[in-house]
């Protein structure tokens, strides 16, 4: 985990109301949740994005997807509510990213989709791709 997706990480963990809708769990992971955990759970990354090359300092830009995983009867409203609660966690926020200052946080692009499980059963997911630019 690079130091963006550890800031990422640690201010999704930071968050109760996340923190709340999920069951009291932090299952907040980096790319992929293991096969042996199951929704709800958020999931970030791969990120894209890198050096600017615009200035003498080290301005970097980077855009992490970042969803929540959920299944069963109310899937798709606790979905919502954690794609929600990630944008007022992230928007806009102050990222504690080591070796850097993070000076821009932005949530752009809604990522809400569905998928089937090897169950047959949905999947929900719902999120926001988040722009995070810093310097060194």
């Amino acid at each position: 985990m690079n130091e963006i997706e550890a800031g990422l990480r640690n201010a999704l963990a930071a968050d109760t109301a996340i923190i709340a809708e999920l069951n009291g769990s932090t299952a907040i992971y980096n790319q992929l949740a293991p096969q042996t955990v199951s929704p709800p759970y958020i999931v970030f990354g791969p990120g894209f994005g890198g050096k600017e090359n615009i200035s003498p300092s080290d301005l970097r830009n980077y855009v992490y997807p970042v969803k929540a995983v959920t299944t069963g009867e109310q899937g798709s409203k606790k979905a919502g509510a954690l794609g929600e609660l990630i944008l007022t966690c992230l928007h806009r926020a102050t990222l504690t990213v080591e070796g850097f200052t993070n000076f821009h946080t932005q949530a752009e692009g809604q990522i809400q989709f569905i998928e089937v499980g090897r169950d047959g059963k949905p999947i929900f997911h719902s999120g926001y791709d988040i722009r995070i630019r810093i310097d060194a």
